[in-house]
Protein backbone atom coordinates (compact mmCIF):
# COMPACT_ATOMS: atom_id res chain seq x y z
CA UNK A 1 0.00 0.00 0.00
CA UNK A 2 1.58 3.27 -1.11
CA UNK A 3 0.26 6.58 0.13
CA UNK A 4 1.53 10.12 -0.13
CA UNK A 5 3.32 11.79 2.75
CA UNK A 6 1.38 13.23 5.65
CA UNK A 7 1.64 16.64 3.97
CA UNK A 8 -1.07 15.43 1.59
CA UNK A 9 -3.57 15.81 4.40
CA UNK A 10 -3.18 19.57 4.25
CA UNK A 11 -4.13 19.48 0.57
CA UNK A 12 -7.31 17.59 1.34
CA UNK A 13 -8.23 20.00 4.09
CA UNK A 14 -8.07 23.00 1.80
CA UNK A 15 -9.59 21.31 -1.22
CA UNK A 16 -12.59 19.52 0.22
CA UNK A 17 -14.02 21.77 2.90
CA UNK A 18 -13.45 24.93 4.90
CA UNK A 19 -15.29 23.56 7.96
CA UNK A 20 -13.81 22.29 11.21
CA UNK A 21 -11.23 19.48 11.13
CA UNK A 22 -10.72 18.71 14.82
CA UNK A 23 -8.06 16.02 14.39
CA UNK A 24 -6.22 17.64 11.46
CA UNK A 25 -6.36 14.48 9.36
CA UNK A 26 -7.54 16.25 6.21
CA UNK A 27 -11.23 15.37 6.52
CA UNK A 28 -13.72 17.83 7.95
CA UNK A 29 -15.68 16.74 11.02
CA UNK A 30 -18.83 16.78 8.87
CA UNK A 31 -17.33 14.35 6.37
CA UNK A 32 -15.94 12.12 9.13
CA UNK A 33 -19.36 11.84 10.77
CA UNK A 34 -20.86 10.87 7.40
CA UNK A 35 -18.14 8.25 6.82
CA UNK A 36 -18.30 6.88 10.38
CA UNK A 37 -14.68 7.74 11.21
CA UNK A 38 -13.69 9.45 14.46
CA UNK A 39 -13.51 13.26 14.12
CA UNK A 40 -11.21 13.33 17.15
CA UNK A 41 -8.82 10.59 16.00
CA UNK A 42 -6.70 11.18 12.91
CA UNK A 43 -6.19 7.41 12.46
CA UNK A 44 -9.52 5.76 13.18
CA UNK A 45 -8.41 2.21 12.34
CA UNK A 46 -4.96 2.47 13.93
CA UNK A 47 -3.00 1.54 10.81
CA UNK A 48 -0.65 4.55 11.06
CA UNK A 49 -2.18 6.37 8.07
CA UNK A 50 -4.30 9.50 8.40
CA UNK A 51 -7.98 8.94 7.61
CA UNK A 52 -7.74 11.73 5.04
CA UNK A 53 -4.79 10.08 3.29
CA UNK A 54 -6.63 6.79 3.03
CA UNK A 55 -9.82 8.31 1.65
CA UNK A 56 -7.90 10.48 -0.83
CA UNK A 57 -6.23 7.36 -2.23
CA UNK A 58 -9.33 5.15 -2.20
CA UNK A 59 -8.56 3.05 0.88
CA UNK A 60 -10.97 2.17 3.66
CA UNK A 61 -10.14 4.31 6.75
CA UNK A 62 -11.99 1.76 8.89
CA UNK A 63 -10.36 -1.38 7.49
CA UNK A 64 -7.12 -3.30 7.37
CA UNK A 65 -4.09 -1.97 5.45
CA UNK A 66 -4.72 -2.24 1.72
CA UNK A 67 -8.51 -2.53 2.04
CA UNK A 68 -10.14 -0.93 -1.03
CA UNK A 69 -13.52 -2.64 -0.63
CA UNK A 70 -15.44 0.61 -0.57
CA UNK A 71 -17.79 2.32 -3.02
CA UNK A 72 -16.01 5.02 -5.00
CA UNK A 73 -17.29 7.08 -7.91
CA UNK A 74 -16.89 10.37 -9.73
CA UNK A 75 -19.35 12.70 -11.40
CA UNK A 76 -18.43 15.13 -14.17
CA UNK A 77 -20.57 18.26 -14.50
CA UNK A 78 -20.13 19.53 -18.05
CA UNK A 79 -22.05 22.72 -17.35
CA UNK A 80 -19.74 23.80 -14.53
CA UNK A 81 -16.61 22.08 -15.89
CA UNK A 82 -16.01 20.26 -12.61
CA UNK A 83 -15.44 16.71 -11.42
CA UNK A 84 -16.72 15.58 -8.01
CA UNK A 85 -15.55 12.46 -6.21
CA UNK A 86 -17.49 10.39 -3.69
CA UNK A 87 -16.48 7.82 -1.08
CA UNK A 88 -19.31 5.54 0.08
CA UNK A 89 -21.67 8.10 -1.50
CA UNK A 90 -20.24 10.90 0.67
CA UNK A 91 -18.99 13.89 -1.38
CA UNK A 92 -15.28 14.34 -0.61
CA UNK A 93 -13.94 16.92 -3.04
CA UNK A 94 -14.04 18.53 -6.48
CA UNK A 95 -11.64 19.75 -9.15
CA UNK A 96 -11.88 21.87 -12.26
CA UNK A 97 -11.76 20.08 -15.60
CA UNK A 98 -11.81 20.82 -19.31
CA UNK A 99 -14.11 18.52 -21.28
CA UNK A 100 -14.85 18.02 -24.96
CA UNK A 101 -15.38 21.06 -27.16
CA UNK A 102 -18.67 21.61 -29.00
CA UNK A 103 -17.44 19.77 -32.08
CA UNK A 104 -16.15 16.80 -30.04
CA UNK A 105 -18.39 16.57 -26.98
CA UNK A 106 -17.73 14.39 -23.97
CA UNK A 107 -20.38 11.63 -23.88
CA UNK A 108 -23.01 11.82 -21.15
CA UNK A 109 -24.35 8.89 -19.18
CA UNK A 110 -23.15 6.40 -16.60
CA UNK A 111 -19.94 4.48 -17.32
CA UNK A 112 -17.35 2.43 -15.47
CA UNK A 113 -13.56 2.60 -15.44
CA UNK A 114 -12.40 0.08 -18.05
CA UNK A 115 -8.66 0.33 -17.53
CA UNK A 116 -5.94 2.42 -15.90
CA UNK A 117 -2.83 3.52 -17.77
CA UNK A 118 -0.11 5.47 -15.94
CA UNK A 119 1.19 6.71 -19.31
CA UNK A 120 -0.60 7.00 -22.64
CA UNK A 121 0.03 8.50 -26.06
CA UNK A 122 -2.71 10.58 -27.73
CA UNK A 123 -1.97 10.95 -31.45
CA UNK A 124 -4.30 12.56 -33.95
CA UNK A 125 -4.69 14.66 -37.07
CA UNK A 126 -4.12 17.92 -35.19
CA UNK A 127 -2.74 16.72 -31.85
CA UNK A 128 0.31 14.86 -30.61
CA UNK A 129 0.50 14.31 -26.84
CA UNK A 130 3.03 11.65 -25.82
CA UNK A 131 3.74 10.67 -22.20
CA UNK A 132 0.37 11.78 -20.87
CA UNK A 133 0.07 10.77 -17.24
CA UNK A 134 -2.77 9.26 -15.19
CA UNK A 135 -5.26 7.91 -17.73
CA UNK A 136 -8.59 6.33 -16.80
CA UNK A 137 -10.59 4.93 -19.72
CA UNK A 138 -14.34 5.07 -19.04
CA UNK A 139 -15.57 4.42 -22.58
CA UNK A 140 -13.73 3.09 -25.60
CA UNK A 141 -11.26 5.86 -26.60
CA UNK A 142 -12.55 8.26 -23.90
CA UNK A 143 -10.37 8.95 -20.87
CA UNK A 144 -10.13 11.03 -17.72
CA UNK A 145 -6.49 12.16 -17.85
CA UNK A 146 -3.99 14.91 -17.15
CA UNK A 147 -3.29 17.59 -19.75
CA UNK A 148 0.08 19.33 -19.72
CA UNK A 149 -0.57 21.28 -22.93
CA UNK A 150 -3.20 23.79 -21.77
CA UNK A 151 -4.48 25.65 -18.72
CA UNK A 152 -8.20 26.02 -19.46
CA UNK A 153 -9.46 23.89 -16.56
CA UNK A 154 -12.77 25.22 -15.29
CA UNK A 155 -12.77 27.88 -17.99
CA UNK A 156 -13.20 26.35 -21.43
CA UNK A 157 -13.96 22.93 -22.94
CA UNK A 158 -11.18 22.14 -25.38
CA UNK A 159 -10.52 18.41 -25.46
CA UNK A 160 -11.44 15.92 -28.16
CA UNK A 161 -13.99 14.32 -25.83
CA UNK A 162 -11.85 13.31 -22.87
CA UNK A 163 -11.98 14.85 -19.40
CA UNK A 164 -8.79 16.86 -18.78
CA UNK A 165 -7.36 17.73 -15.35
CA UNK A 166 -4.16 19.31 -14.09
CA UNK A 167 -1.42 16.74 -13.53
CA UNK A 168 -1.72 16.72 -9.69
CA UNK A 169 -5.52 16.48 -9.79
CA UNK A 170 -5.43 13.69 -12.36
CA UNK A 171 -2.91 11.80 -10.22
CA UNK A 172 -5.22 11.98 -7.20
CA UNK A 173 -8.28 10.81 -9.14
CA UNK A 174 -6.19 8.02 -10.70
CA UNK A 175 -5.11 6.84 -7.24
CA UNK A 176 -8.66 7.14 -5.92
CA UNK A 177 -10.49 5.08 -8.57
CA UNK A 178 -10.23 1.41 -9.52
CA UNK A 179 -11.31 -0.51 -12.60
CA UNK A 180 -15.06 -1.01 -12.32
CA UNK A 181 -15.75 2.20 -10.40
CA UNK A 182 -18.57 4.41 -11.65
CA UNK A 183 -18.27 7.55 -13.76
CA UNK A 184 -21.39 9.67 -14.26
CA UNK A 185 -21.29 12.51 -16.79
CA UNK A 186 -24.11 15.03 -17.08
CA UNK A 187 -24.90 18.60 -18.06
CA UNK A 188 -24.39 20.70 -21.16
CA UNK A 189 -21.15 21.74 -22.84
CA UNK A 190 -20.70 25.52 -22.33
CA UNK A 191 -20.84 27.66 -25.46
CA UNK A 192 -18.81 30.48 -23.89
CA UNK A 193 -15.87 30.60 -21.50
CA UNK A 194 -16.59 30.36 -17.79
CA UNK A 195 -15.13 32.54 -15.05
CA UNK A 196 -13.18 31.19 -12.11
CA UNK A 197 -13.87 32.61 -8.63
CA UNK A 198 -11.98 35.81 -7.86
CA UNK A 199 -8.41 35.09 -6.84
CA UNK A 200 -8.39 31.53 -8.20
CA UNK A 201 -5.50 30.92 -10.59
CA UNK A 202 -4.63 27.62 -12.20
CA UNK A 203 -1.19 26.42 -13.25
CA UNK A 204 0.12 23.22 -14.76
CA UNK A 205 1.98 22.29 -11.60
CA UNK A 206 -0.36 23.29 -8.79
CA UNK A 207 -3.54 21.55 -7.78
CA UNK A 208 -6.76 23.26 -8.85
CA UNK A 209 -9.29 22.39 -6.20
CA UNK A 210 -12.83 23.74 -6.32
CA UNK A 211 -13.78 25.55 -3.13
Amino acid sequence: MVLATLATAAIIATSTSTTLDSDYDGLSDKIEISLGTDPNNSDSDGDKYFDGEEVLHGYNPLGKIGDRKVKKRVEVDLTKQQIHYFFNDVPIGSYYVSTGRLTAKTPTGVFTILRKLPLHYYPGLYVDYPNTKWNLEFKRHYFIHSAYWHNDFGVKPRSGGCVNLTVPDAEQIYAFLDVGDSVKIYGTTPTTSLKLPAGMKLTYSKTAAVK
